[in-house]
């Protein structure tokens, strides 16, 4: 019957201070059972908007612990093109027949850019329209191409409406973050604490204290790929940890798994596929 087939598209030039990635997943045409549908994802800074090509899926809740005890069924049906804003707690949704889908991973500040807030559940209508051009009876990066090249026009129209300041973009949230940072700073001459607070905030949805800890997130499963043979003491240090207990507490928080748990699962365990997917390993 086959697998899954799991995509990751990197943007263009012209889309990679705004968009980080987009992720497909198709699973059609694949035998799956109900506990194998599941699709683990770890808290994210990042705005999502997902557009269901062909299926259903249903959100399952912020928990990854609380997803292996639901019963499908209990769950949140989503419409074809939702929003899911920064979240601070890992994610599970769950289709209950075959699914195709594309998500789409927005830099928050970008997303402020182009005009939507943080509580936005619909899709504009221009973004709308661009990702309703993915299509499953052309090849998936032809897809990704026609949505980037549609998308870009109005990327392109915020950055000049808006004076978006300059950034070439990153595949690190760790870039993104410092950038963030840099520009605090040069905004920062003669402003109070709690000032550049609220402004960092109101730019990410994140305060300074969150943004670091996805960019020692980030770190950690780095160094885990550089150093596969690393051992825990160290690899916490590395990533910047106090120690293996502080690296521990901050997997568990982002993924709700244990680093030798995760682990096994990403290995095993099918609804895992995005972090195989993304190479992430802790």
């Amino acid at each position: 019957m086959g697998c899954p087939k799991s995509l990751l598209f990197l943007p263009p030039k012209q889309l990679s201070s705004c968009v980080a990635a987009g992720i497909f997943r198709d699973t059609r045409g694949v035998a799956l059972g109900d506990a194998d549908r599941f699709n683990f994802f770890p808290a994210s800074p990042l705005v999502s908007v997902t557009h269901v090509i062909e299926g259903e899926l249903q959100l399952v809740g912020d928990r990854a612990g609380r997803a292996q005890r639901i019963k499908p069924g209990h769950t949140k049906i989503m419409p074809r093109q939702f929003v899911l804003s920064p979240r601070d707690e890992p994610i599970v949704s769950w289709s209950a027949g075959p699914v195709a889908a594309l998500t789409v991973g927005f830099y928050p500040d970008a997303w402020m850019q182009l005009g939507h807030g943080f509580d936005c559940e619909l899709v504009p209508d221009a973004l709308a329209a661009a990702l309703s051009v993915f299509s499953l009876n052309q090849q998936e990066e032809t897809s990704w191409g026609q949505f980037t090249e549609q998308f870009s026009q109005a990327w392109q129209k915020a950055r000049s409406r808006n004076s978006f300041p300059d950034w070439s973009g990153s595949d690190r949230l760790h870039d993104w973050s410092r950038y963030l940072l840099n520009r605090l700073a040069m905004a920062g001459p003669g402003r109070s604490a709690r000032t550049l607070e609220r402004m960092i905030k109101r730019w990410s949805g994140q305060t300074r204290q969150s943004l670091a800890f996805y960019a020692a997130i980030e770190n950690l499963h780095r160094s885990r790929i550089e150093r596969p043979d690393i051992n825990l003491s160290a690899l916490a240090s590395d990533a910047g940890y106090a120690d293996q207990s502080h690296m521990g507490r901050a997997l568990r928080r982002a993924t709700g798994f244990s680093p030798a748990q995760l682990n096994r699962l990403i290995e095993t365990e099918e609804p895992f596929w995005c972090y195989r997917l993304m190479g992430e390993r802790f």
